[in-house]
């Protein structure tokens, strides 16, 4: 342990990436267009209102060029001042004492550099992510999308999965996933391992934990709102690259100063060749799976056997952007992403059989317009299409035809939605936002399960159910913003068509500045959700226990309308590179649905249920020139209360009560280096009470049901590290080289447990079944490398 220790406080030395240089030269050129030019050149994004710049010219050439020569004369030509927000965004003022103009950027931004340079938080509690500004995240080679939400307090995955995102005590399935305004359904590659999402076409990531829009509806916890880059270059950029797992590029195409159209696309090459990284995943993937084999010690050098699997991966994404003018702007956003796996498992000695195989897609399309008509009010439209689909067949033979297990699984959402909604300022403090949502979401799944003994069929199940849900939402939105007083509040009226309701859910975020360095905060919200995720518990008892929820609809029967209400309240500090924040909350949900097997396994009876969840978040940074530091740490009391079970309330599934990280990066010159250690408490779960044959040889495993989820895994713990190094080939290339290491003291976490019956063949030659205990372990220590080309 003195080992462990003593290299988690070992600390990096690191720093500042080289300043891009460009040539530059105008001659009396408006300014509008000197700006435009510098930020495409130098990724930076300016923030002014268009009539301080109005008929003024500049002029201006020198060679290898600084950002900060260019903004140096450009303030010496006129009266503006560039006053920089962070290391991407700047706003400009026209008077002498830096006074702020009305730009949306600054009114949106309230704390810059919350984490780290590039997530800043909003006034209206969001918290606002740059993936292309982070740099190397602890464990990361590059960003990723989901990934980078980790490290902030209230978030986090106790699968230890990039999409297995837990925001304050709700479940992913929860939480309201938006691609360019397209809702997401499946968002992982590698079962979860990694994003679907490209972080190369990502331009912002928005993440809500409380105080949430009205204009977000039909979830019941987080909102994470990804929107990709719309900014029309001069000349064609892009870039590419390739890690251990998978290869990408990304191209932006400009066909004239109003349009473009960009692609990117990302594939995995396991069936090419398997890296050392590709091979820890896969460890980690099939763990379960692959302990049944090394209990019965068929996966060692004794037993011989065959094994084909491919685990396969790809995405790729279509953007169209027309801007007709300064005050206009159409995007069309197209994405697909696929998974796709096939395991094939031969043990000649036992003569057992197992095959699985597995299809999922997540296929998107959007239209947004918006316009800006005057001064005071803007009007967008938007609308979308999402298909989800997953389709799963296993068969697995046991012991020669002793015993042949069945399993097949299809689930479907075809979701189709329209928003319209207009903006109106009032003045530079007062906003009203105004809308209406329609969505029409079909959900549909079929499950078959089916055991026979030497060929008899002893059980044999078949569950269907699809449906039609539109829902139709009416909101809005006002917005008071001055020194001393944010306001953001807001109502939402749903109607749900499948189970004929009206709701009503109201939001409300304020915060007030106690003084220079102190502002208080507090939230209330109501939310509802008419679509939901199941546990099916028939893919888990082949012992592929992979992909084995199923989204459904609420109906009047069985699954009612899920109901959430969250407070919360806190204190924010900010002062000379200090942030503090310290936020407690209280969330109840209700109309929570479960498959009683998940918690006994003995029936597939749904039972109902309501949670209530108690947090503290804090957060604690600091910036010393080039190094950052920051501490995460969430204490979490999750219950659950299901009727049908027992009736108190117990620990959840994902009940995580302390959560604690230390990160820190530090940057040198063209090197960027990252090192953070977690330490969290071990995952709850539920011990066997009997376990027994009836007399037809059927295994019966009885969990002990007065003590739902009493037990503890042992507390776990990983340290993570990373660097890179940024250099140019030329003025126009650039390259980068990174490599990361996770888990680096390789400790064994366990992150999941249950028990299973396995059959086997004693000495007399008799099929016994054996209890077995199954351990879901966490990544060993696992290295990856990047590298990538930009232009």
């Amino acid at each position: 342990m003195k080992i462990k220790l003593s290299i988690l406080f070992i600390c990096l030395a690191m720093s500042i990436f080289s300043q891009e240089k460009v040539d530059i030269s105008f001659i009396d050129a408006p300014l509008l267009t000197v700006l435009k030019k510098a930020e495409a050149s130098f990724d930076v994004k300016f923030s002014f209102n268009t009539e301080v710049i109005e008929k003024k010219n500049f002029s201006f050439k020198k060679k290898k060029c600084l950002l900060i020569h260019l903004i140096t004369e450009i303030e010496r030509q006129t009266p503006l001042i560039f006053n920089q927000i962070n290391e991407r965004y700047y706003y400009i003022t026209v008077n002498k004492d830096h006074t702020p103009i009305d730009f949306n950027l600054l009114n949106e931004v309230q704390v810059t550099s919350y984490v780290t340079s590039a997530i800043n938080k909003k006034k209206n509690s969001a918290i606002s992510i740059n993936p292309q500004q982070l740099g190397p995240l602890p464990g990361l080679t590059e960003p990723d999308v989901l990934e980078s939400l980790k490290i902030i307090p209230g978030v986090q995955s106790p699968n230890e999965t990039a999409s297995g995102i837990y925001i304050r005590g709700g479940t992913p399935n929860q939480n309201l996933v938006l691609w360019d305004g397209i809702k997401m359904y499946s968002y992982g590659h590698f079962f979860g391992m990694l994003s679907a999402f490209n972080p190369y076409t990502t331009k912002e990531i928005i993440l809500s934990k409380s105080g949430t829009e009205a204009r977000y509806g039909n979830r019941v916890s987080g909102v994470i709102d990804i929107k990709t880059k719309e900014n029309i270059p001069e000349k064609i950029t892009g870039n590419f690259g390739f890690n251990m797992t998978h290869a990408d590029a990304f191209l932006n195409v400009p066909f004239s100063d109003k349009t473009s159209v960009s692609i990117s696309a990302r594939r995995s090459f396991s069936d090419i060749i398997k890296t050392f990284t590709f091979n820890k995943l896969f460890t980690r993937v099939f763990s379960t799976f692959d302990s049944n084999q090394k209990d019965q010690n068929i996966i060692d050098k004794e037993i011989n056997f065959s094994r084909v699997n491919k685990l396969d991966f790809y995405d790729y994404t279509t953007k169209f952007v027309y801007k007709p003018s300064e005050n206009e702007s159409f995007h069309l956003s197209f994405l697909h992403t696929g998974n796709k796996m096939y395991n094939d498992l031969i043990v000649p000695e036992y003569e057992d059989h197992y095959n699985d195989k597995l299809n999922i897609k997540n296929t998107g399309i959007s239209v947004n317009w918006e316009r800006k008509v005057n001064e005071t009010t803007t009007h967008n439209v938007k609308s979308y299409y999402s298909n989800f689909n997953l389709t799963y067949k296993g068969v697995y033979n046991y012991l020669d035809n002793y015993l042949d297990l069945f399993s097949s699984k299809n689930n479907s959402i075809n979701d189709f939605g329209l928003t319209y909604n207009v903006n109106y300022s009032f003045n530079k403090q007062s906003d009203l936002f105004l809308g209406y949502d329609f969505s029409s979401t079909k959900a549909k799944y079929d499950l078959d399960y089916s055991y026979a003994i030497e060929g008899e069929n002893r059980y044999s199940s078949i569950e269907k159910d699809k449906g039609t849900n539109n829902t139709h939402s009416i909101f809005g939105e006002y917005q008071y913003d001055d020194n001393d007083w944010n306001i953001n509040t807001g109502v939402r009226f749903n109607y749900f068509s499948k189970i004929d309701k009206f709701v009503l859910e109201p939001r409300l975020y304020f915060e007030k500045k106690l003084n220079k360095n102190f502002n208080f905060k507090a939230s209330f919200e109501q939310k509802h959700q008419a679509l939901i995720q199941l546990i099916e518990f028939q893919t888990s008892s082949l012992g592929f226990d992979l992909e084995n929820e199923i989204w459904t609809q609420v109906n009047n029967d069985n699954i009612p309308l899920q109901k959430s209400l969250q407070t919360s309240y806190g204190v924010l500090f900010n002062q000379k590179n200090w942030t503090i924040d310290i936020e407690s909350y209280y969330k109840m949900v209700s109309g929570m649905t479960s498959l009683t097997s998940g918690y006994n396994d003995q029936t597939d009876d749904f039972s109902n249920g309501k949670g209530k969840v108690f947090g503290v978040d804090l957060l604690i940074s600091k910036h010393f020139n080039n190094y950052k530091t920051w501490i995460n740490y969430s204490y979490t009391k999750n219950r659950f209360k299901f009727l049908d079970l027992e009736n108190t309330y117990f620990p959840a599934n994902h009940d995580i009560t302390h959560y604690f990280s230390w990160s820190q990066a530090y940057k040198l010159k063209n090197y960027e280096f990252s090192l953070g250690w977690i330490y969290r408490t071990g995952n709850p779960y539920t011990a066997v009470k009997e376990f027994y044959t009836d007399s037809d040889g059927n295994p019966f495993i009885d969990l002990d049901s007065d003590n739902i989820n009493a037990h503890r895994l042992p507390n776990y713990h990983r340290l993570d590290a990373s660097m890179s190094y940024s250099f140019n080939f030329s003025q126009k290339w650039k390259g980068k080289l990174g490599f990361s290491i996770l888990n680096i003291y390789n400790q064994k976490n366990i992150f999941n447990r249950y028990y299973t019956a396995v059959p086997m063949r004693n000495s007399n030659n008799e099929i016994k079944y054996q209890l077995k205990q199954v351990d879901k372990i966490s990544l060993g220590i696992t290295p990856n490398i990047v590298f990538r080309v930009s232009f």
